[in-house]
């Protein structure tokens, strides 16, 4: 099922430079809307966060944009702290966290008041990924390692080599420590020793995005530039998620459909839904691993994905974010994809 018309609960986030990124609701169509600046110049949205009270994003020039969810017509916007561009963004509830590009490649932590009250230094590359649990926070970086922080003081307690080349995504749960990137395959840490206890093979391409819950690991796939300097992205490459079983490390599932890089992965108790340089966004069943929903607003890639209890939202390349209710993705999913 392509949602693309006539869906009353769409909503779209433009940017807008004079007052940062503001939302408005387009009931009846979903062609983008894209306000310029005085230059000409696109502002776009590179990366999305979201928690209990706020969504978050940052755009290519640094800048932050808050919207308290109750309010979603009126931004905070923290301008951009530095000369390079924010490439991760997390919110635990608690802080926010930013990942800069290899120029900078520090983490900065914001309180919940939006203060910034400390700048993790340490990795040497863009940081790409970010995660984090009651205790830890784990970055990781294209210096091919993940670093653990200490929460309540912030002190570096592990470093981890955790690729050959670049780690583009991180996740973290109770027990591991799980990094995906260029290898093409998920590498398992544990927590205790930061040892290595398992690689996760079977993907043909890179290992873009990840996502955990209870029982599973979930991975995206795709392929960047990388395969040496000047060597072109091939033509034909796996763009598909696998799920890990926790239990035995067994792929127990490949979810298919995207035709380009997945660059964002993101799992509640129902379903799995997927962002794609392809211009969609799906839905899976947790179920039995089954195709729901397509998404498509039809404007180009789909940058990013998280989701809260109530909605789902993505960031597209034309430089908005738009959101869904999970209520009506419920209310439209069905085994053939199709109304």
């Amino acid at each position: 099922m392509i949602l693309s018309h006539n869906w009353e609960d769409v909503y779209v986030c433009c940017v807008c430079a004079t007052w940062g990124l503001t939302i408005k609701t387009e009931i009846t169509t979903l062609k983008p809307k894209v306000l310029r600046n005085a230059v000409g110049t696109s502002i776009k949205v590179n990366v999305i966060a979201v928690d209990s009270q706020q969504l978050y994003a940052a755009d290519n020039q640094g800048n932050l944009s808050i919207w308290k969810k109750t309010m979603l017509d009126s931004p905070i916007v923290i301008p951009s702290q530095t000369s390079t561009q924010i490439e991760s963004l997390h919110s635990d509830d608690k802080y926010l966290y930013t990942g800069s590009i290899a120029s900078d490649s520090v983490i900065r932590v914001h309180n919940q008041d939006l203060v910034l009250i400390k700048v993790l230094e340490g990795h040497v590359g863009t940081i790409f990924d970010l995660a984090s649990d009651e205790s830890v926070l784990a970055t990781g970086s294209g210096d091919a390692t993940v670093k653990l922080w200490r929460k309540n003081d912030w002190n570096l307690i592990g470093s981890i080599d955790a690729q050959t080349h670049f780690v583009l995504c991180v996740a973290i749960d109770r027990n591991f420590i799980y990094a995906g990137g260029i290898d093409n395959c998920v590498n398992v840490f544990n927590r205790d020793e930061y040892s290595r206890m398992m690689s996760l093979y079977g993907h043909h391409a890179n290992v873009l995005s990840l996502a955990t819950d209870e029982g599973f690991v979930y991975s995206g796939s795709g392929e960047l530039w990388w395969g040496g300097p000047g060597s072109p992205r091939p033509s034909i490459f796996e763009s598909a998620i696998r799920v890990w079983d926790k239990k035995d490390w067994t792929c127990v599932a490949t979810l298919e459909g995207h035709t380009d890089n997945i660059n964002a992965i993101s799992v509640d108790s129902q379903y799995v839904y997927s962002a794609s340089d392809d211009g969609t966004v799906r839905v899976f069943s947790k179920s039995d691993w089954s195709f729901q929903v397509s998404i498509d607003p039809g404007v180009g890639r789909i940058q990013d994905l998280v989701h809260d209890d109530r909605h789902v939202y993505f960031a597209c390349a034309d430089g908005n974010i738009r959101y869904v209710s999970k209520g009506n993705i419920a209310n439209h999913s069905n085994p053939t994809g199709s109304i």
